[in-house]
């Protein structure tokens, strides 16, 4: 059951945004320039921050709470390099994001809650406003735990970034280190410095099936001539369901044949359903129906993972390229009816 900050909890956390703003923390941070944020000892509970802004286009601060979210973060910045969509790396991260942007860019609740606050923005990349961006659903508004968070971490930040623009301190973020603000466990002292990253490349699983009788059942299934395109893509739009505290954003598993294009399956996944595992269901399903495929294509290293066992027992090709046409082909005609 979704709760909703109250007036109360939101003055607070826009005031100390409004206090970050007036550091302009962007006039000296890269969006690369991580500032790392603990409370004790474990390095698991480091929140990292993102500062955005620095190119003038967009102001804004991305958190990423704990060592799975920060793997996002990596994610997105290696995209490119990755092959993934720039819309499947948006859309898979997980961070709390203040934003100053336009007015038309607010939702209707969150220009109530500024005209509630008593702000009054003009202009350009003046109006601040808050998302939460999560796996499987649609960047929504925070709800009242987000919020209580979001205040927290930020009043760190305020802290932290005081403390590193007063003193001057050199940072060689480019050779994958960040700046570290640590408190003791009763927050009473603090210390601060370089410290390297947790890692520098986007970690991505390997999908491990444990289930030997099922194991032994692929390896003793006849080869095919099939070719198949496998891939997992975001639908990339909101979805209200009373069952869900905020919009869905399904992600969904698509198989194909290759060379004729024909839909082999297309499963759209429950926001709290791993996607890659439905994907390797629906490979597994085909090949009990159909065959070992001769070769499995994909775009990327993410879904190459996922299948790679599945393609060791088989002995199937498992070969990574540039695009899929058939699955782009039927991603497109999706699109034109979304």
């Amino acid at each position: 059951m979704r709760t909703e900050a109250t007036i109360e909890e939101w003055k607070r956390l826009y005031e100390v945004t409004t206090r970050i703003r007036e550091l302009e923390p962007w006039e000296l941070l890269w969006d690369m320039d991580i500032i790392g944020i603990r409370v004790g000892e474990e390095l698991e509970n480091t929140v990292f921050y993102s500062i955005l802004g620095k190119g003038g286009d967009c102001y804004g601060i991305a958190v990423y709470e704990g060592y799975d979210a920060f793997n996002s973060f990596l994610m997105l910045t290696m995209q490119e390099h990755m092959n993934l969509s720039v819309e499947y790396a948006m859309f898979n991260q997980n961070n709390i994001t203040c934003y100053w942007g336009n007015r038309e860019e607010l939702s209707a609740k969150q220009r109530e809650i500024i005209k509630e606050l008593g702000y009054k923005y003009r202009g350009k990349n003046n109006w601040l406003y808050f998302l939460s961006y999560e796996p499987g659903y649609y960047p929504y508004n925070l709800n009242r735990d987000e919020v209580v968070r979001m205040t927290e971490h930020l009043e760190n930040l305020e802290m932290a970034f005081t403390y590193y623009k007063e003193t001057g301190i050199h940072i060689d973020f480019d050779n994958g280190n960040m700046f570290s603000f640590v408190f003791s466990a009763d927050r009473k002292t603090w210390q601060y410095g370089e410290e390297p990253l947790p890692f520098t490349c986007y970690n991505f699983g390997n999908l491990v099936i444990t289930d030997e009788e099922l194991l032994g059942e692929l390896s003793k299934v006849p080869k095919g001539t099939f070719l198949l395109e496998a891939d997992v893509r975001p639908m990339g739009a909101a979805v209200s369901d009373k069952k869900y505290d905020k919009p869905a954003n399904p992600a969904m598993s698509i198989l194909t044949e290759a060379n004729t294009g024909m839909i082999i399956s297309y499963n759209m996944n429950e926001p709290n359903e791993d996607a890659m595992v439905g994907l390797a269901e629906s490979v597994i399903g085909f090949i009990f129906k159909a065959g070992v495929p001769k070769e499995i294509r994909v775009t990327n290293v993410i879904v190459e993972a996922a299948l790679e066992q599945i393609c060791e027992i088989c002995k199937i090709k498992l070969r990574r390229v540039k695009h899929l046409k058939g699955i782009d082909e039927f991603w497109m005609t999706m699109k034109r009816y979304r």
